[in-house]
């Protein structure tokens, strides 16, 4: 039935398109994507990297229906007025935006609180209570009425549940909110990259390419699940692709193996971009509005990539191994994840998604969200600068900036 939920005839998106690999590009991976669909603004491209043709498939497929329910799930709303104090997390409780931005009369949005704005309910995934937050961050844009607040795709997760349940989406939805909020206030901030060996077998195939990789380790201190990225590029028929992938897993080794896999599809996707999309793609970092324009910014800007805070300032990095390993089982891990993590402020709630139609495809799509991660912005008009974004202390105790804030160059990940 998943499957069957893409195609032209009667799905619930368009039909996935596999990305025909190149000589350039890493050998042994698959790239799907299932195209944006224009009369749908929620529906950009979604895709999928994997070591088999099935992988890659279902995750891209399992993605775009994650923002389909998103978009359409229906959820019950209340106006700001209707709620008490105690049970809502109004704007002001979220790393959102700084009151500077909001001051500015040019800013894309919202700034002034009403009676009648929409909230829609979560729960704390700590101890279940109820919470009440914008109707923005729940789904994909508003459930009803206009949008006052950007939506983000970043904690949606999907799962079947012959696949380890909703604890390992709502698992992968935390990870994934962890890894946003690491890249965005390294790259906000300025800081060097902390550099980590790469196995010697992948530097191999990069150098055999004319590339060049680097891993970095990112994770926050009080984070028990570790962040890497690798970013580097591979050129494509001479001309430079330069990209990033990252992932927060239990371990560091399989945080490396998934952000070796994002960072690959990341060169197939810039390439795929140029190609296909170059004369309409922005080159300057002002212009960018979407995460597909950053994924790609740096492929048609490379005399930028090696000014870049990350790579211009990256160190050799030993990290240390501050907690006890994560146990097997997903549910143990996705509860030890949230105990430390609200051991150190760290707040977690979730919202199921599933629409009835995604249900008979055979998924579940959950939402996390947590009001003190800062998430990762697509539109440089508006980065998300609110809350802790520059508590670089909080994270990496002592790690020097290099650029003003927020950093004038765009983060490169799509």
């Amino acid at each position: 039935m998943l499957t069957s939920a893409a195609s032209l005839r009667c799905g619930l998106l368009l039909e996935p398109q596999f990305v025909a690999a190149e000589a350039c590009d890493l050998p042994g991976l698959f790239n799907v994507a299932v195209p944006e669909d224009p009369s749908n603004p929620w529906q950009t491209v979604s895709g999928a990297v994997g070591v088999t043709r099935e992988s890659a498939l279902i995750g891209a497929i399992a993605e775009g229906l994650e923002r389909y329910a998103a978009a359409f799930v229906a959820a019950r709303t209340l106006p700001r007025s209707e709620i008490p104090a105690t049970e809502r997390l109004d704007e002001g409780s979220f790393a959102c935006f700084a009151d500077e931005q909001l001051g500015r009369p040019d800013f894309p949005w919202a700034t002034q609180a009403q009676a009648e704005d929409l909230f829609a309910e979560v729960f704390s995934l700590l101890d279940n209570r109820s919470r009440w937050v914008p109707q923005e961050w729940v789904g994909l844009g508003p459930r009803t009425g206009t949008a006052r607040l950007p939506s983000t795709s970043s904690g949606l997760a999907a799962f079947r549940p012959v696949e380890g349940g909703p604890w390992m989406a709502m698992l992968r939805a935390t990870e994934e909110l962890l890894e946003r909020d690491a890249l965005a206030t390294t790259w906000l901030n300025g800081l060097g990259g902390r550099e980590i060996p790469l196995p010697a077998a992948w530097r191999e195939q990069v150098q055999a390419r004319g590339g060049e990789a680097y891993a970095f380790d990112m994770t926050q201190e009080w984070n028990p699940h570790p962040v890497v990225a690798v970013a580097g590029g591979i050129p494509r028929r001479g001309e430079p692709r330069h990209c990033l992938g990252i992932a927060c897993r239990a371990t560091r080794d399989e945080a490396l193996q998934k952000a070796w896999l994002e960072w690959g599809q990341a060169l197939t996707f810039a390439g795929f971009l140029k190609r296909t999309r170059d004369a309409e793609l922005p080159r300057h970092a002002a212009q960018l509005r979407r995460f597909d324009e950053h994924a790609v910014f740096y492929t048609l800007r490379p005399d930028l990539w090696s000014r870049t805070a990350l790579i211009a300032h990256r160190e050799p990095f030993v990290p240390v191994e501050r907690f006890a390993p994560a146990p097997a089982a997903a549910i143990d891990q996705l509860d030890q994840l949230v105990h430390q993590l609200a051991n150190s402020g760290v707040d977690l709630y979730y919202r199921e998604l599933t629409t009835r139609d995604v249900a008979a495809a055979g998924l579940h799509v959950i939402r996390v969200l947590s009001p003190q991660l800062t998430g990762l912005h697509a539109d440089e008009r508006a980065p998300f600068l609110g809350g802790r974004c520059k508590d670089v202390r909080w994270r990496y105790g002592n790690a020097p900036r290099f650029t003003a804030f927020p950093n004038p160059l765009p983060h490169p990940l799509g």
